[in-house]
């Protein structure tokens, strides 16, 4: 394979068809490794179409790293709410401190500075460098590793090869304009080498795959059986005070869900209870509903029952009370999204 002349296709195709997407720099404009640094993150397990709203939020809010550092880390969780993976919310307000603190809030970009940041990892850390400075490192995500499993024709899953795929794409990594070509490449797996059914006609490197040339673009990359998740069945507290306020409290910092808003949730995470819990749960007189809520974690499924309490005394536990008609403006995680909704439906 002539190395050069793939890179030159896959840069010659991005030009006249990248996608138009927020964090991308257009013409020669600076490239700012902090609105970098936050797409990376916020695309770490989550798709583009979900992040590009969230993101424009994000920069109008927080702008650059003083103002995330200043920020409070219960506004930044809440601000997440329907992203997922809380723990990148917590690592981002973290690092924005780190920066501010250590680097007097200018990105670092040396590799051995970089790769020590919280929520920072190799493929991160390559990604931030290539795209904001050109570095020759070579940054591959699931939609590369999946071109290069094709390319290259390896024929086992993903899972069992990732440091097959990671030396190949070395081999194929450009010494400059490195930033377009790894963005090319994703937007090829994006757009073209799709996982069913890829549209080969129209890919800028078809002609370097052995894959196609083997004519088994639907059989690469090897998919692994997926065993049926775990699930876990937990119970949920809605109670009501005589002002008709609803009881939300906040979930420890470590463990699923960190420091996120909740309806008081039991037995379904290894949460401590702690003094205010147990007055939750010693809450006599509730009503078992006739609804259950189920949501879906990466490694288990959850089922959970609502439990109601009402015209309870507010003063007897600590939370944060709130109007019924004000909780669908609160940062609420999508599962404590679905008990509210779950409640009001008759």
């Amino acid at each position: 394979m002539n190395y050069t002349d793939f890179s030159k296709n896959v840069l010659n195709w991005y030009s006249a068809n990248k996608r138009d997407l927020p964090w991308r720099y257009k013409n020669n404009s600076p490239k700012d490794p902090y609105k970098i640094w936050v797409s990376e993150i916020m695309l770490q397990q989550t798709t583009v179409a979900t992040v590009i709203p969230y993101y424009k939020k994000f920069l109008r809010k927080w702008p650059n790293i003083k103002k995330l550092s200043k920020s409070n880390i219960n506004e930044v969780l809440d601000f997440w709410s329907g992203l997922g993976y809380y723990r990148r919310a917590k690592n981002l307000h973290l690092t924005s401190r780190i920066i501010s603190n250590q680097f007097n809030g200018i990105f670092p970009l040396e590799k051995n500075e970089i790769i020590k940041l919280p929520g920072i990892g190799e493929y991160t850390s390559a990604a931030i460098r290539a795209i904001a400075k050109d570095e020759k490192d070579t940054v591959v995500d699931a939609n590369i590793e999946r071109v290069m499993a094709r390319i290259f024709y390896l024929k086992k899953p993903i899972k069992q090869i990732k440091k097959e795929i990671k030396q190949n794409a070395e081999k194929l990594t450009p010494k400059f304009n490195n930033g377009d070509y790894i963005q090319a490449l994703m937007d090829i797996g994006s757009l073209i080498c799709t996982p069913k059914d890829p549209l080969c006609n129209d890919c800028p490197i078809e002609k370097f795959c052995i894959t196609k040339k083997k004519n088994a673009v639907n059989e690469i990359p090897k998919k692994i059986i997926k065993k049926d998740k775990p699930v876990r069945e937990g119970i949920v507290y809605w109670i009501r005070n005589k002002n008709n306020q609803i009881l939300l409290k906040r979930r420890e910092e470590n463990g699923l869900l960190p420091g996120m808003l909740e309806f008081p949730s039991y037995n379904w995470s290894k949460n401590k209870i702690n003094e205010n819990d147990k007055k939750i749960l010693s809450i006599k007189n509730t009503k078992k509903l006739n609804k259950k809520v189920m949501h879906e974690f990466s490694h288990f499924k959850l089922v959970l029952t609502v439990y109601e309490k009402n015209k309870f005394n507010k003063n007897s536990i600590d939370g944060m009370w709130v109007g019924i008609e004000e909780i669908n403006e609160l940062g609420l995680p999508t599962l404590m999204k679905k008990v509210y909704k779950q409640v009001l439906e008759n």
